[in-house]
C-alpha cells in the first residue's frame, strides 16, 4: 500500500506554509518521498525532464516532516528559502 503523507498531512502542511511565509503552491509541485513517519519534499528541474535528477546531482531537499508522538515537525534547509519563497 502507498503512503501519501503530503494528502494525509495537508492541511497542516498548508499551515505551516502560512505560517512561516513559504509558497505553498510551489510546495505543491515539490517531489515527495514518504518514509513510514516521514515525508521529504525535493526541488526537481522541471524543465530537465528527469524526475529528481539535475545532471546527475541529487535533488536538493528543501523540506523534511516528521510524524512524533507531539504531532508533526517541519524542518527547513539550506534550499527552502530559494525554493519556497
Amino acid at each position: 500500500m502507498k503512503i501519501d503523507h503530503f494528502k494525509e498531512w495537508f492541511s497542516e502542511i498548508q499551515d505551516y506554509c502560512l505560517k512561516n511565509n513559504l509558497d505553498f503552491e510551489k510546495v505543491k509541485r515539490l517531489s515527495k518521498g514518504n518514509g513510514p513517519d516521514f515525508l521529504l519534499l525535493g526541488y526537481s528541474d522541471p524543465n530537465n525532464g528527469k524526475k529528481g535528477l539535475i545532471d546527475d546531482t541529487p535533488a536538493p531537499l528543501v523540506l523534511i516532516i516528521k510524524k512524533t508522538i507531539k504531532g508533526l515537525v517541519f524542518e527547513q534547509t539550506e534550499h527552502t528559502a530559494q525554493y519556497l519563497s
